[in-house]
């Protein structure tokens, strides 16, 4: 990315104003702990800011499992919690939530059953071939969950390939739907993300709890975190643009309507921050400029 470009400037993002003028931390308002803009541990907004930033809704409900050693106030899972908090629900491992129907729970995760969401529209409407949905195999693989973030590792590889072939095997014409918000029936209910480094990501999938569910894997998305994790490629991406992302490719495939913005401000709190983390580098490359003598 050039520098001073904005990943983020063709998004409808509401007004980061109001985050601006919030020049000094207060108190949460649940754990009275030292906050900036929002509590990360109690996933609510100080009270300045209460009624000032907004909310999206979603089409499901998002269950983010997070490794314990995960540092809450360097995550940003919570920024889902907080701008989605009537379908956003974070849970630290090893407390997971119960499913009153697995089948209707994926995982983003690149399981060696795993199908992007296209290939999960199409064995919906019967069109991909060599999936049947009464045989997916549990799960004995390993992933970062998704990256913080969510990404795939070497040994995932020829999975990942067999998928992609799969999907080239199929010759019908997807089903043709009118531009409204008519909308492709969706096979599942609630979709999980792990929060958490690829290392540490293995306990958590290999749960038993968690075995049997359906994973799904996302589109390679460049990540814009500006807490990269080390040696990994910038495909792993940090939990909140998971979620987007994954709302995206949901909402393409699934719903008949053209994109008009609505899942945008998910990424509200992780623009602004970029933003005030690139005028840091930026201020601090213009400090080690040498002067003329």
């Amino acid at each position: 990315m050039a520098s001073g470009e904005d990943p983020f400037g063709c998004l409808k993002l509401a007004s980061h104003e109001c985050l601006i003028s919030q020049d000094r931390r207060t108190v949460c308002p649940k754990c009275q702990l030292s906050r900036k803009y929002f509590c990360y541990t109690c996933y609510v907004l100080v009270a300045e800011l209460e009624g000032k930033v907004p909310k999206v809704k979603l089409p499901f409900k998002v269950d983010i499992i997070k490794h314990p050693k995960e540092v809450d106030g360097k995550s940003t899972a919570a920024h889902a919690a907080i701008l989605a908090p009537d379908d956003v629900r974070i849970y630290t491992y090893p407390i997971i939530p119960e499913f009153s129907d697995p089948n209707k729970v994926v995982i983003v995760f690149p399981g060696l059953n795993a199908l992007s969401l296209e290939d999960l529209s199409k064995r919906q409407q019967g069109l991909l071939k060599g999936k049947d949905k009464n045989t997916a195999k549990p799960h004995t693989t390993t992933e970062e969950g998704r990256d913080t973030e969510n990404g795939r590792e070497e040994q995932l590889k020829d999975t990942v390939q067999d998928i992609q072939k799969q999907s080239e095997e199929v010759r019908e014409p997807p089903v043709k739907r009118q531009r409204t918000e008519e909308k492709l029936s969706t096979p599942f209910e609630r979709v999980i993300f792990i929060d958490s480094t690829w290392n540490q990501t293995h306990r958590i999938f290999n749960d038993e709890r968690l075995k049997g569910l359906q994973c799904v894997i996302l589109k390679d998305h460049v990540t814009h975190f500006w807490r990269h994790q080390r040696d990994k490629p910038d495909t792993f991406l940090a939990t909140v643009e998971a979620i987007y992302y994954f709302l995206r490719e949901y909402h393409d495939i699934f719903v008949g309507a053209a994109y008009d913005g609505r899942f945008d401000n998910l990424l509200y709190f992780f623009s602004f921050m970029f933003q005030i983390v690139q005028k840091s580098k930026q201020e601090k490359d213009r400090v080690k400029e040498p002067k003329d003598p």
